[in-house]
C-alpha cells in the first residue's frame, strides 16, 4: 500500500516520563483524590478535581494552568489552608480526629501526589 515517511516536526512533542507517571497516578487514584478534596475543601475541592481531570484529559504536555491546579490540590491534601482565613472551606479538616483511619489514607494520598508531582518536575525538592 502507501507508505509515507514520518518526519517529526514542530508539532511532535514527547511527553516526559514523569508527566506520564503523574497522569497514571491521578487516573489510578482519581476517586479517592476527589473524595478527599471534597471532604477537606467542599465544593471548591470538587471543582478543583474536575478541572484537573479535564486538564489531564487533554493531549500533550501539562500546561502551566494545570500545574497550578495540581499544586492547589497538593496544598489541600497537605492541609496548608487549615489556618488560612480566606479558606473557610477547610472546616472538614477540623472535624477529623488524628486517630481516624481516614487520616492515614489522606496522608498516603498526599505523599503519593507529592511524589508524582516531584517526578514530573512540577514540585522541586527545594520548593518546600
Amino acid at each position: 500500500m502507501f507508505h509515507a515517511k514520518i518526519n517529526p516536526g514542530a508539532n511532535v512533542r514527547a511527553i516526559p516520563t514523569g508527566e506520564l507517571a503523574l497522569r497514571a497516578f491521578f487516573s489510578e487514584h482519581e476517586e479517592p483524590l476527589g473524595d478527599t478534596a471534597v471532604l477537606l475543601a467542599g465544593l471548591r475541592g470538587a471543582r478543583l478535581v474536575n478541572a484537573i481531570r479535564d486538564g489531564l484529559d487533554q493531549p500533550g504536555r501539562i500546561t502551566r494552568r494545570l500545574q497550578r491546579l495540581l499544586l492547589e490540590l497538593r496544598r489541600i491534601l497537605l492541609l496548608d489552608h487549615v489556618h488560612d482565613d480566606d479558606w473557610d472551606d477547610m472546616d472538614g479538616a477540623a472535624m477529623l480526629e488524628p486517630d481516624d483511619p481516614v487520616v492515614r489514607e489522606i496522608c498516603l494520598l498526599a505523599d503519593g501526589l507529592d511524589e508524582a508531582l516531584r517526578d514530573a518536575g512540577i514540585v522541586l525538592i527545594l520548593d518546600e
